[in-house]
């Protein structure tokens, strides 16, 4: 071992006594049950559904009340301890409006979540569990955790904790903290594939949450990116957000969520679209604003207004940008204003009131202050940034952990199954170089001033060889302003038509290094219509897809409210959510159906992990020290 490792490691553990326990304590651990990791898609603000599905942990906290209390407590009482459990705030709220609350239920709420916290986290060590206790409470939970209170003396003890957390008026406090423990014990390690933002109301709900969580990850989707791109400057992409955001009515995230100020758009949209009635950018409405409740009249000019600009930033960005082979997707470039047809295809809407002919991308003095404050907002907002910059902490293209390779969209590939080359700025990417190529334009954007970097954002939301996006174009134009089918057509990169087969999962996997025998794809992106006899399931078994629905737009198409998948110690298992009522009405008592999809034989232990594999090698270095000192 080298002298000056050495010295470093003495620091850590300066006697054989500190090595030896750390080895018993590694060595023990590395026999423990693998941790339980869920993977969600697709959530696309849909904060209720997420919300109830991770503090259920996709239903498995259900099932494990009945495990522990099936023999005990009837089904209405287990139901009401779930219910609990999910949302400690409004069930305490009502038994306290009720007046249904007292000393007995209290100490007997306390007893059954301490035993249920100890069931759901016997597979931990010790010490990871006590990393998620609170400051505040850390020394009485690990009493009532760790006491036996079998021993007559100790039971007392125990008891004692109990009665005085109730009679020391701490008992509602206390069982917030059970409540959130339990959800975090239940939860190990949170993978997001992909697509927090758009389309559903709450987005900000959803990061606002996550931040919180003490182990999650995200690889990034498209509309993450959007986003994303747009704190980091493009105003490309801060016009698409906010064009995308009205076209589903999310005021309320946009104004009271973010803080975005929409009164100069409003202004201008009115002033300019007045006597236009907006007819093709009517808002689709899934959910109601609370606070900013705009009329739809106004929501609809508000929206072209916007989208105008949009298409007039997109084409300065591709002009700038000819080595991003683009130009097809510089709509207005193909609008015929003597006849006001596009692409031979007759417009719905043929009035451009801002656009000059002659000067198509040139904006007009209120537009370039529409988005001027537009931007202000973006980059100075404080907790639109935090949320991005958690994104990119904790994010990245893709990830390779446990044998899954988890990324949002696809790899690249041709139609003869090869790796598609893509070049950026005179040299050639494919496979796992180019998302690694991506994974730093994207960094870049964000972190520095570089302009190439910042339009890559917008190539990747839009670009045909985009791995998250992965289609020949996206139609935000065409699907507003045309009834042709053919030039509206978004077709999908080869790899949706070539994932069925094992050989072509099992080149990606080799690709980005996945090895041994289990090993798997797991991606989202698009949704998987059940209703048409869609699997989630591909290639055998070696790739999963996890966009199931979630997000309400959706479900009217795909049948289902989504998937979620889980892989714990003893399988990876797809957990099937029928509707979203059932998710968020039904909370207390709802269990999806759940399909194992592999199963662990034997279980999985730590030291089958990536983790566990990094502590085989620390304990190998340990192992080496302890001989360094007993040979002295």
């Amino acid at each position: 071992m080298d002298k000056t490792y050495h010295e470093l490691i003495k620091t850590l553990y300066p006697n054989k006594s500190a090595i030896k326990d750390e080895l018993i304590l590694l060595t023990s651990q590395q026999y423990l049950p693998k941790g339980t990791e869920y993977f969600f898609s697709d959530i696309h603000g849909e904060s209720d559904a997420f919300l109830h599905l991770l503090r259920s942990a996709s239903g498995n906290i259900r099932d494990k009340i009945q495990k522990l209390f099936g023999d005990t407590l009837e089904k209405h009482d287990q139901d009401d301890l779930a219910k609990l459990i999910y949302d400690p705030d409004l069930v305490l709220k009502e038994l306290r409006t009720e007046e249904k609350i007292t000393a007995d239920y209290l100490t007997i709420t306390i007893h059954r979540l301490i035993n249920l916290l100890k069931f759901v986290s016997t597979k931990y060590p010790k010490d990871y569990v006590k990393s998620k206790f609170p400051q505040k409470y850390n020394l009485i939970l690990d009493e009532l955790l760790y006491t036996n209170d079998s021993e007559y003396n100790k039971r007392a003890y125990y008891e004692s904790l109990v009665s005085n957390i109730v009679s020391y008026q701490t008992a509602y406090d206390f069982i917030k903290v059970l409540c959130a423990l339990i959800q975090r014990v239940s939860v190990d390690k949170l993978h997001i594939v992909g697509d927090i933002y758009d389309r559903g109301p709450s987005p900000h709900i959803i990061m606002d949450e996550l931040l919180t969580f003490p182990n999650v990850d995200f690889q990034w989707g498209n509309h993450d990116i959007a986003w994303m791109g747009a704190c980091a400057g493009n105003t490309a992409l801060i016009a698409a957000c906010v064009a995308d955001a009205i076209k589903y009515n999310n005021f309320d995230m946009l104004e009271d969520g973010y803080g975005i100020n929409l009164r100069v758009l409003f202004e201008f949209a009115m002033e300019t679209y007045g006597d236009d009635p907006c007819l093709y950018f009517k808002p689709r409405i899934y959910d109601d604003n609370i606070y900013d409740n705009i009329t739809l009249e106004a929501a609809s000019r508000m929206h072209k207004a916007i989208s105008i600009i949009r298409y007039k930033l997109d084409y300065a960005l591709i002009e700038r940008n000819p080595d991003m082979n683009m130009d097809n997707r510089n709509v207005i470039k193909f609008i015929n204003f003597d006849n006001f047809t596009y692409k031979g295809a007759a417009l719905k809407d043929k009035n451009f009131p801002t656009i000059d002919p002659k000067n198509p991308s040139k904006l007009t003095k209120e537009e370039k202050n529409v988005i001027h404050v537009l931007k202000q907002d973006f980059i100075k907002n404080d907790k639109l940034n935090a949320h991005v910059k958690f994104l990119y902490q904790n994010g990245a293209m893709y990830q390779v952990e446990n044998g899954s390779l988890l990324f949002h969209g696809c790899i690249p590939l041709t139609k003869d199954g090869e790796f598609q080359e893509v070049e950026i700025k005179g040299v050639t990417y494919k496979g796992k170089n180019l998302m690694d190529k991506f994974d730093r334009l994207a960094r870049d954007a964000y972190f520095t001033n570089d302009l190439f970097a910042k339009d890559m954002m917008w190539y990747l939301i839009s670009g045909r060889y985009s791995p998250i996006f992965g289609k020949s174009q996206y139609s935000y134009f065409e699907n507003v302003f045309v009834d042709d089918k053919a030039l509206r057509k978004e077709h999908y990169n080869p790899y949706y038509d070539l994932y069925e087969k094992e050989e072509i999962v099992d080149m990606i996997l080799d690709e980005f290094g996945v090895t041994g025998t289990r090993r798997r794809i797991i991606n989202g992106h698009v949704p998987v219509i059940t209703e048409a006899g869609e699997s989630p399931i591909k290639a055998g078994g070696k790739l999963y897809v996890i966009d199931g629905g979630i997000s309400k737009p959706y479900q009217a198409k795909t049948g289902i409210a989504g998937y979620t998948l889980v892989f714990n110690s003893h399988h990876v298992a797809l957990a099937e959510h029928k509707t979203y009522e059932s998710i968020t009405d039904k909370v207390s008592s709802y269990t999806p159906n759940i399909k194992e999809v592999e199963i662990m034989n034997p279980r999985m232990l730590r030291k089958d992990t990536d983790e566990g594999k990094k502590n085989a090698e620390k304990i190998k270095l340990l192992q080496e020290l302890l001989k360094i000192y007993e040979n002295k």
